[in-house]
């Protein structure tokens, strides 16, 4: 079947050290979806490589869109927040919309900037067969910079009391 094929077509494949046969993607959506894994497996499959990679890209850019506006990052909230805090950018008026309208600018570049960033660091790291992958490894410096800024925070509300206002704690 034509759809069936283009979303993958498998073979059979025995493992070298002996043990039970196992499905192995030889074309479609699933070939190129799947990493190289090794520099060797690039090197040997470069298109594959390629598709993988933009294909990585490209979920990243939309995931990093997508969360832009979940969260609540988006330049009109943003902006409300700036407002609502007291801070106006020098030379503009102190409304909403103008700081909306000077975010609007910097705000989504900057998104697809830094997913297009996250998906070639995945990429290239699965490229590499960097342990844990590429996602596992993002995923951890995530937590850990943010365990580092609570760590921070606690240490400074420790050191100077006044800044507990201000942390809110």
């Amino acid at each position: 079947n034509f759809w069936l094929n283009l979303l993958g077509r498998f073979e059979w494949v025995n493992p070298a050290g002996g043990g039970e046969q196992s499905l192995q993607p030889i074309g479609g959506l699933v070939y190129y979806v799947l990493s190289p894994r090794s520099l060797t497996g690039v090197m040997e499959d470069p298109l594959k490589a390629f598709a993988y990679l933009g294909i990585l890209v490209a979920f990243c850019v939309v995931f990093s869109l997508t969360w832009l506006e979940v969260g609540g990052l988006d330049a009109s909230t943003v902006a409300g927040q700036l407002v609502g805090a007291g801070m106006q950018i020098p030379g503009y008026r102190r409304s909403g919309r103008s700081v909306e309208s000077v975010l609007k600018r910097y705000i989504p570049v900057v998104t697809i900037l830094g997913g297009v960033v996250v998906g070639l660091v995945a990429g290239v790291s699965d490229f590499f067969g960097v342990f844990g992958s590429g996602m596992g490894i993002l995923l951890s410096v995530g937590i850990i910079y943010q365990y580092y800024e609570i760590l921070m925070r606690e240490k400074a509300a420790e050191m100077y009391p006044a800044f507990r206002k201000i942390f809110g704690g």
